[in-house]
């Protein structure tokens, strides 16, 4: 049974730049119903957590980060189902490749306190990705892996992102204009998860180290996604920046969705941009 939280994943990068590349993750299947796991859902739906970090990783080997000092110390609250999805969002790779690194130490904070909070015996997952078998994927995972031999139960809770509905948005495009309609869905709604304009504008025009730090994921995202921004960046134009990574998403969505899905609407209905799914997984000794 999937259970979901209203929280909206606040996903803007502002909010993670001024306050090891993850393994794949198989979320597994559901089990029969155990009333064990409940609590650890439970724990991650209701209880609230602070975390501190630093953003120094994104930082490491890149000349136009001068100096790497306090500046990079920043802390995050809310519920833990809401910070461990914002984890999933920062850990994202395209075809295997981190954006950047620096969520790392988000990451690293959020895993730390969902293990600490869910206790032993006890796996969390978390994985987003804008269409079911996309190769742009983020995930985080807290707790081991259960013994082989164990009985697993298992309960999914979902986290909205800000691209909440893009499901019904592809279906509605599909309708009207095919694959390129739901290509155009699917590029908005990722630009909408991994760069939020108004969240990305803010970075842009802050302080060191928040604005180069916003210029590197701008530049890394471009060069993963086939995009040019060297204009809007020197502008410091994140409209314009998204603009042209959308119309490069779009162009690389279509021609992925045309090999993969047998029409529109079947490639409409795996779109899952709207969510972050966080899979609870729990065993007896």
């Amino acid at each position: 049974m999937s259970r979901a939280i209203s929280t909206v994943v606040d996903a803007a990068v502002f909010l993670l730049l001024v306050s090891a590349a993850a393994s794949t993750l198989a979320l597994p299947a559901e089990t029969e119903s155990d009333p064990t796991v409940e609590p650890s859902a439970d724990v991650l739906a209701h209880t609230t957590a602070s975390v501190e970090y630093s953003l120094a990783t994104g930082a490491e080997d890149d000349e136009r980060f001068p100096r790497v000092d306090g500046r990079f110390d920043r802390d995050a609250h809310g519920r833990l189902a809401a910070l461990f999805a914002r984890a999933g969002t920062r850990a994202v790779t395209v075809d295997g490749e981190r954006i950047t690194r620096t969520g790392d130490g988000f990451v690293r904070a959020v895993e730390r306190a969902v293990s600490n909070a869910t206790g032993p015996r006890t796996q969390v997952l978390v994985r987003w990705h804008p269409y079911e078998g996309s190769t742009i994927a983020g995930q985080a995972r807290a707790g081991v892996d259960p013994p082989r031999d164990a009985t697993v139960a298992s309960r999914m809770l979902t986290v909205e992102t800000n691209a909440v509905g893009a499901r019904a948005r592809a279906r509605a495009a599909a309708n009207r204009s095919g694959y390129a309609g739901v290509a155009r869905v699917l590029a908005n709604a990722t630009v909408a998860v991994l760069l939020p304009e108004r969240g990305m504008a803010n970075a842009l025009a802050a302080d060191y180290p928040t604005d180069r730090l916003a210029e590197q994921r701008y530049r890394h995202a471009a060069a993963l996604f086939g995009a040019n921004v060297s204009e809007p960046l020197a502008a410091r134009d994140a409209a314009g920046a998204n603009s042209r990574i959308r119309t490069a998403l779009a162009e690389r969505f279509e021609s992925r969705l045309r090999v993969r899905f047998e029409s529109p609407i079947t490639a409409a209905h795996a779109v899952q941009a709207g969510e972050v799914r966080v899979v609870v997984r729990r065993w007896k000794a």
